[in-house]
């Protein structure tokens, strides 16, 4: 395992080395054979994947799913494929395709596994460097970390989860009713065979990839990346938008595949999922797919690069305890694996996090629009004739006329005159990076800085005489003015104890999900209250306790209420 901190815990020294241990048992296991053990670990990933999304579909999952857990398999990708991608450079050309055998299946879904529950024992004990979570040796193979709850964050959470319902039902109907996919199914029935009794072999035609591009752009709808920049935004040689769409082509490429493997085994029972879910394919074949797409041809080889699992880039999954969303997995110098699992995981990850450090100019400038969307969001949100939301901010000068700082938006009730002074945050989203959490975290605090220059400069008036002096055309209550920080994702955070009570700080999708439920009454007063409201459901949580058993190490993760 290859750790990017300086100064390590005792108990992530001791996780570490347990996984060090996997590997190196591991890697001497496969020795000489590490394309066959790369092939193995990308089919029980595409596999669990697979399971764990048609679980989702289905709302239930038979006998073989129920004995896995598939968020470990996955998390455990970077960390279990570490010992063989660094060796492939010194292995021969050519692709060791063939069935697998029960025994090396078996072989990966364990080691997978253990990498995956080491990799979130090893965050969860990292938390303590933060002040987040504790830990304690009951001897030297046996430790034990408490955590408490991360109450704000699972708050937030929740109106994700929220949020993505709301996008799904909001997005167009799909072209195909029932019976058109139905129909659809049973031409893609006809095209998909297995001409050698273990493999897939089959044929596409336009009206398949158009409806799996549908479905793929609904899919990508659930990611909270696909609202990072305005669609017209350019990133290089193109658009934000058309780079979107290549991450779409790809998925509706998986989700389709997916459904060819389904319907093969509908018609060749004996043929195994985890034989012919994942492909490959030659580097020369990607890289004209890509420049068929439009990309440039001098700009292929670094896009395939940047959306490639190798050994040069694992340090960046390992250190944010992400799993790899990659289209491809290195197989040598001319062969590439095309998974399922890193497009499942999230579409568009992979891609953005390559244009935002390669094209960092470009996206900054795109990053420098979005307060005047979130802008146009709060309108919609609180819409007329019943509430007032310029479309532009507001800066706040002293009684010299020099700039004290601005406002991003003002919502005003003409119904309750109650007037909102908002600062808006919006950053791009972090998943499980510890020190993505803490610079966002940082950011968000800034705002007490903000909090205390606009309380100076209200200096006591009233809602009315602010209104009256920022021109606003409409009449407000002759009572103090609210304070929001609106952050498009995370507000609060566990542990935070800064933040300057005089304002309310709030998450976007806790707004939105407050709103859903139609509060009555003065709701610029209401929100804030509701949003804590909704926090305490999560405040009363019972201890959980977990038991993770190695060969060399025990590990009892304590999840317990916030002292």
């Amino acid at each position: 395992m290859s750790q990017n901190h300086r100064h390590l815990t005792d108990a992530e020294h001791a996780i570490a080395q347990q996984l060090r241990d996997f590997q190196a048992k591991a890697a001497k296991m496969w020795c000489g054979y590490e394309k066959e053990a790369v092939i193995a670990l990308v089919r029980a990933l595409d596999t669990s994947a697979v399971m764990r999304l048609q679980r989702a579909d289905t709302q239930k999952g038979g006998a073989a799913a129920g004995q896995l857990d598939h968020r470990f398999i996955s998390l455990g990708a970077a960390a279990a494929l570490r010992p063989f991608l660094t060796k492939l450079e010194n292995q021969p050309s050519g692709v060791p395709w063939g069935p697998i055998q029960p025994n090396i299946s078996q072989f990966a879904y364990s080691y997978l596994s253990c990498c995956g529950q080491l990799t979130h024992l090893s965050r969860m004990a990292a938390l303590e460097r933060q002040g987040l979570a504790t830990t304690s040796f009951v001897n030297a193979n046996h430790i034990i970390i408490q955590v408490p709850y991360s109450v704000p964050e699972l708050s937030l959470q929740y109106a994700l989860k929220a949020r993505s319902s709301r996008a799904l039902s909001n997005a167009p109907e799909d072209s195909l009713d029932e019976l058109g996919w139905q129909k659809l199914h049973n031409r893609m029935k006809s095209y998909v065979d297995a001409p050698d009794g273990w493999f897939i072999s089959y044929n596409n035609d336009q009206e398949i990839v158009s409806a799996y591009l549908e479905r793929a752009k609904r899919y990508g709808r659930r990611y909270l990346e696909s609202e990072a920049l305005p669609d017209d935004v350019k990133i290089g040689d193109r658009s934000f938008g058309e780079w979107i769409h290549a991450c779409d082509q790809a998925l509706g490429r998986i989700l389709c595949h997916i459904d060819f493997v389904s319907l093969l085994q509908q018609k060749r029972p004996r043929v195994a999922a985890s034989n012919v879910l994942t492909l490959f394919a030659r580097r020369d074949d990607i890289d004209e797919v890509w420049r068929e797409a439009g990309l440039p041809a001098d700009r292929a080889p670094p896009t395939m690069q940047a959306l490639t699992l190798e050994s040069s880039n694992l340090d960046d999954w390992e250190k944010a305890y992400e799993v790899p969303c990659a289209f491809y997995v290195d197989l040598g110098k001319e062969h590439v694996l095309l998974p399922c699992f890193g497009a499942l995981t999230n579409p568009y990850f992979a891609l953005f996090r390559h244009l935002r450090n390669t094209y960092k100019p470009d996206w900054d400038r795109g990053v420098d629009r979005r307060e005047a969307i979130f802008r146009t969001d709060l309108a919609k949100a609180f819409p007329e004739p019943d509430f007032l939301v310029p479309p532009h901010g507001f800066q706040l000068r002293r009684p010299n006329g020099s700039k004290l700082t601005d406002v991003d938006a003002i919502v005003l009730d003409r119904r309750h005159g109650t007037l909102v002074l908002v600062q808006l945050k919006w950053h791009d989203v972090f998943g499980f990076s510890l020190s993505e959490r803490e610079s966002r975290r940082r950011n968000i605090a800034k705002a007490n800085e903000w909090t205390e220059r606009v309380i100076s400069w209200i200096d006591g008036r009233t809602s009315a005489e602010l209104a009256k002096a920022m021109g606003l055309d409409a009449k407000a209550a002759d009572a103090p003015p609210i304070l929001y920080v609106v952050a498009r994702y995370a507000a609060r955070f566990t542990g935070e104890q800064s933040q300057d009570p005089r304002a309310s700080w709030l998450g976007w999708p806790e707004i939105q999900n407050v709103l859903d439920k139609d509060p009555a009454g003065d709701v610029l007063s209401l929100i804030p209250q509701l949003v804590l409201d909704q926090q305490a459901r999560f405040a009363e949580l019972e201890e959980r306790r977990f038991e993770f058993r190695f060969p060399s190490l025990a590990v009892d993760l304590h999840i317990t209420q916030e002292p």
